[in-house]
């Protein structure tokens, strides 16, 4: 596969996980207003904020991991240029 196309997937990946914390961060907003109204609070919501939390934590895992591997391709990247100007 050529580099520029591992960059574009890598990309696309590193893009999607921004997104998804994004969208779990003001999932999480919504349920913090949530439980500021007692009349609407209840245990059901305390767990669904932890698998959130949870949840946006795992995509930040992702985001660092796949950081790495950008960090990691572009070295590979370089090698490969280097071997071919040889």
């Amino acid at each position: 596969m050529e580099p520029q196309k591992r960059t574009h997937l890598l990309n696309q990946l590193m893009e999607e996980a921004t997104l998804m914390q994004g969208v779990l961060a003001k999932a999480m907003e919504g349920q913090r207003t949530e439980a500021r109204q007692p009349y609407l609070h209840s245990t059901q919501h305390a767990h669904a904020a932890y698998s959130l939390l949870d949840e946006h934590a795992a995509w930040e895992k992702i985001v660092q991991a796949l950081q790495g591997i950008h960090t990691e391709l572009e070295q590979i990247a370089d090698a490969e240029r280097q071997r071919v100007e040889r």
